[in-house]
This record gives structure tokens, C-alpha cells and sequence, in this order.
């Protein structure tokens, strides 16, 4: 059975969800929402210790990164498209003016139907201090995935391709991801999101907290609503205005679109709003709207609401890429464990070592073995330390017995010699 803990965070939000995975079962086992301040490192180790996670395989999100998109020759071999992006990669930052070192850059390749003589890039770039961050902040945890969200949300869909969907991902800031023939074909992001809305009801309520579950009281109304002529509040409207925002920049985006658009799905913290669904539907006529549920979830077998599921979408969409589901291409966490490498080493080198330092690090030593022996064993654990016992018993025997053949060897000697003489 697998395991892994999805950790989605963001400036003053992290969601989690740890699943477990058991061939073609999949199950929540706990999840949460948790806001934070400045407190990341704390609020992560508590996530950990309350998932009894210590040993389990975490699953991040990569912050703050850039998305470009080019064109190279469909004729060209895999080596010749692999050089031919890293060109493109490197007029990119050329023109940008982008520090090329402090960088990450991943990307996928699309095959689009309009013009088959191109592939079509789509590229992904993070800053290496960023994820550097991020994963010191869970420093002695077992970090396997760092990807876009972006991407990562496309593993609640069971899509087979025969529909053209959009995801919209409505958390700090907006995100939307366009699939065509099952193929992520398009990224836009926006600065219209939750961040806005929570910031300007912070404003009154001082709570992140407090403004959230404001949000999940709220309802829109449309048009079509049967409530028409119920009383707005000035939280409503403004955060109406800004999911207009975000529902004017899909439809252009839509009719942009060389194919049509089947689906609309909704998710993030925008989902707690109530009628959203309907509000994108009245815009947006064409397509069907509806609020992303996870495709392995049954809402009739559920104890809890799935609206509470629905809530850590980023969340479990982040862990099922723990589970098997990640593209290999957009995984970070390989730079990450390089820089976290090297700022570990430069900071050792740099440190100076005195008395203070020596006594606080035995001061702090047995508090560090009982927190590590408390964590339970994963299977290659117990494994090694059967092997290694098994080890030191057979060196205390093999100690033993030599020590016994060596004086039953001088014994030999001695009387040798005595009946010599």
C-alpha cells in the first residue's frame, strides 16, 4: 500500500491531504486547511506530526513560476527538440534578462491538430531560491514531487481525451489550464483571485480566518437565481466583481480557441462561494460548468461532505502525483535536493565552531534521537536494521570464535614446545 502527503501552499494558506493508494484504490486518509503567518516552518512540522507523516513521501508545489510557450519543428528527432528548446530556452532569457543560474526550467511538448508541422512548448520556469525555501522549510522529510499545480490538477480528471476541458484553478491567484485532445494545450494565470477577495475582507475582519468563512456564507445570485431580489452585502459585490474578472478573460480565451470547449471545471478556495457554478454557466452558455470533484471519490459511499474534499482539491491532486501520477518532465524536486545540497554544505563551511555551538548541539542531541526514533519505520527501514544486526551478530561471532581458535592455537604450541624440550 502507498502513501504520500499533498502539502499546497501559499502565502497565508496551506492545504493538505494524505492519501493512500492500494492498487487501484485510492482513499483519503486525513486532510485540512490551515492559515498561517510567518510561522511556515512550525505550521509544516505540525502538518506532519498530526498525519503521522515522518516517513512518508510529501508532495509540494513549486511558487511563483513563469510560463512561456514556443513552436519548434515537428521533423525534428527527440535529441534535436530537446537542443532545439534549450535555444529557444536560452533567447528567452536573453530577451527577458532573466538570471539563467538561479533558474529551473521544465517543460511538455503538445502535438496540436491545427498545424501538425510544429510542437508546440510549453515552458515552465522556477527560481531555485524559491524551491530551495520551500524545501527546507520540510528540511528531514522525504520530498519526492515539486510540480506546477497547474499541471498537477489535471490528475482529478478521468479524461480520455474525447473531451476539450478547462480547469480553473481559483486559489490566491487564478489559474487555467486548457486541454485539448488530452493534451495540456494552454496556461493562462491571473492576478484576479481569492487573494484579492480575502485581502479586502481581511480589511474589516482582521482574520484570515474570520474572511474565509465569510467567503463560505456567501452566496451569488444570477439572473436565473430564484432568489433575485435577495439583499447583496458589499462582500458579495466585490467578490462578484472580481470572478467576473476571471470569467471575462476565460471567454476570450475561449473563442481564441482553435476547438471548441466542452468543460468547465471549477476548483480552489473559489469553490467555497456558493452558486459560482452557476455564475460561470450564465457567462459562459456554451460549455458545461461545474465544480471539480476528484474522480476516484463516490460522493453516495462518503462520511463527510465531499464539498469538504473539494476544498483540499490542490491538495490531493498534489499527492496523487506522489502516487505515480506526476510527468516525470515537471518534477523539480531534483534541482531542489542539488541546492539544498550545496547551501547545507556552504553553510557548514562558513559556520564557525565554538563552545557555545558544541554544547548546544549535544544539548539539543538527545531531544533529536527521541524526535527521530519516534517516527515509525518504513519497510526499507526494517529491513536495513535486520540486515545490520544480523551483521553485528555475525562480527561478535566471528570475533568469538576467533578468539577461540587463536588460544586453542597457543595452547597447541605451548605444549608442543614443553614436550620438546
Amino acid at each position: 500500500m502507498q502513501s504520500c502527503l499533498g502539502i499546497y501552499i501559499e502565502d497565508n494558506v496551506i492545504k493538505y491531504a494524505k492519501l493512500q493508494k492500494d492498487k487501484d484504490t485510492v482513499k483519503v486518509e486525513s486532510y485540512n486547511l490551515t492559515f498561517y503567518e510567518n510561522n511556515l516552518e512550525e505550521t509544516l512540522r505540525k502538518i506532519v506530526s498530526e498525519t503521522y507523516s515522518y516517513k512518508v513521501p510529501i508532495s509540494i508545489n513549486v511558487s511563483n513560476e513563469i510560463y512561456n510557450t514556443f513552436e519548434v519543428s515537428s521533423l525534428l528527432n527527440k535529441q534535436d527538440t530537446k537542443k532545439a528548446v534549450n535555444i529557444e530556452y536560452e533567447m528567452l532569457c536573453n530577451e527577458k534578462g532573466y538570471n539563467k543560474a538561479s533558474l529551473d526550467h521544465n517543460y511538455i511538448i503538445t502535438s496540436p491538430k491545427e498545424n501538425p508541422e510544429v510542437q508546440k512548448v510549453l515552458s515552465i520556469i522556477a527560481n531555485k531560491n524559491d524551491i530551495s525555501k520551500r524545501t527546507m522549510a520540510l528540511d528531514g522529510n522525504r520530498i519526492d514531487t515539486i510540480t506546477p499545480i497547474t499541471t498537477s490538477i489535471t490528475n482529478l480528471v478521468d479524461n480520455d481525451g474525447r473531451e476539450n476541458i478547462a480547469i480553473v484553478n481559483i486559489e490566491e491567484t487564478t489559474k487555467i489550464t486548457m486541454m485539448i485532445d488530452g493534451q495540456i494545450y494552454r496556461i493562462d494565470v491571473l492576478e484576479e483571485g481569492m487573494g484579492k477577495i480575502l485581502e479586502n475582507i481581511n480589511r474589516r475582519e482582521n482574520s484570515y480566518a474570520k474572511s474565509y468563512e465569510a467567503c463560505k456564507n456567501m452566496t451569488i445570485y444570477t439572473k436565473n437565481s430564484s432568489e433575485l431580489y435577495a439583499e447583496t452585502n458589499d462582500y458579495v459585490d466585490m467578490a462578484t466583481a472580481v470572478l467576473l474578472k476571471i470569467i471575462t478573460h476565460l471567454r476570450q480565451t475561449i473563442s481564441e480557441m482553435f476547438s471548441t470547449i466542452d468543460k468547465i471545471y471549477i476548483t480552489g478556495l473559489g469553490t467555497c462561494i456558493n452558486n459560482i457554478d452557476l455564475l460561470f454557466q450564465e457567462y459562459i452558455p456554451s460549455a458545461k460548468c461545474e465544480i471539480l470533484k476528484p474522480y476516484f471519490l463516490n460522493a453516495s459511499s462518503l462520511q463527510l461532505p465531499i464539498k469538504e474534499y473539494i476544498e483540499v482539491n490542490s491538495a490531493i491532486a498534489l499527492a496523487l502525483d506522489g502516487l505515480g501520477m506526476v510527468d516525470k518532465e515537471l518534477n523539480f524536486s531534483k534541482s531542489a535536493r542539488s541546492a539544498n545540497g550545496k547551501a547545507k554544505l556552504n553553510s557548514a563551511l562558513k559556520q564557525e565552531i565554538s563552545i557555545e555551538t558544541i554544547g548546544e548541539f549535544f544539548a539539543n542531541l538527545g531531544t533529536k534521537i527521541k524526535s527521530d526514533f519516534s517516527a515509525p519505520f518504513s519497510s526499507s527501514e526494517k529491513l536495513l536494521a535486520r540486515g545490520s544486526i544480523a551483521c553485528i551478530m555475525t562480527a561478535v561471532v566471528f570475533s568469538v570464535f576467533s578468539i577461540v581458535v587463536s588460544r586453542q592455537i597457543e595452547d597447541k604450541t605451548r605444549r608442543s614446545s614443553s614436550y620438546c624440550c
